[in-house]
């Protein structure tokens, strides 16, 4: 591994780090490994590049990886103005980046601040997916259980209906029932109070036509007795009388 990084590269020199004086395998002394990166100037190198501009991205490699952080009307038909728009809006210090000819060039943990810029947006959209596909995935369900309901409902107020309207048809059969055997008691009523009036109109005005032709015939006669004649007449009249109903008292008078 150690020599395909070095033949993939042009190293200027290498530096060799000893683990341990003692040259044993997978014993490591971090002590002395401090103590030969500072010899060799290695601490000092790393602290000078840090204090300039240790991090260099190509105008492309910058495109590529913060497209997210840009808007649509941010990008543009030229790459290095583009990614120098995106820049200033990102970062406010100006001293913290500079602008080369094919590179861009970052002080220490200016990258670090993109790559957390990144992740949030990131961050934000992923949690703009899952809320969209969620409320996708509830509003079906709900849709579906509310369809569910609503076929329930249909059914349940139909058989209501059905019963509702099986219980009016009832009640308007036995209500034509009671009227017309309610009309038939009062019929049967009314011709038997009628028959007994015609029966009793019959009576008296017989009777009293025979009063008439009595007395008619017995002035003629010259012996006509009203007494004797209604004391007569009067037992023929209750015996006349059909199923034994009897006259009022003044006709036995």
């Amino acid at each position: 591994m150690l020599m395909e990084t070095l033949n993939a590269t042009t190293p200027h020199y290498v530096r060799c780090i000893k683990p341990n004086d003692f040259k044993l395998a997978f014993s490591f002394d971090p002590k002395r490994a401090v103590q030969q990166l500072r010899a060799c100037g290695v601490l000092e190198t790393i602290r000078i590049s840090a204090a300039g501009f240790p991090s260099r991205w190509t105008y492309q490699e910058f495109f590529s990886r913060y497209r997210v952080l840009m808007k649509q009307k941010d990008v543009l038909a030229d790459k290095k103005m583009t990614c120098r728009n995106v820049l200033e809006k990102l970062v406010q210090d100006k001293d913290k980046y500079q602008f080369g000819k094919t590179k861009i060039f970052f002080r220490a943990g200016q990258v670090a601040y993109l790559e957390k810029l990144r992740a949030d947006k990131l961050r934000a959209a992923c949690i703009r997916i899952q809320k969209t596909i969620r409320c996708w995935l509830a509003r079906k369900k709900y849709l579906r259980k509310r369809s569910a309901a609503i076929t329930i409902q249909r059914f349940t107020r139909g058989y209501q209906a059905r019963c509702l309207a099986k219980f009016m048809r009832r009640t308007q059969a036995a209500t034509i029932i009671q009227k017309y055997q309610r009309m038939c008691v009062e019929r049967k009523r009314y011709r038997q109070k009628q028959a007994a009036a015609l029966a009793m109109q019959t009576i008296l005005r017989a009777y009293m036509a025979r009063q008439k032709y009595q007395g008619a015939f017995a002035r003629t006669q010259g012996s006509y007795n009203p007494e004797v004649h209604s004391g007569l007449v009067g037992p023929v009249l209750v015996q006349a009388l059909p199923g034994g109903h009897r006259l009022p008292a003044v006709l036995h008078s």
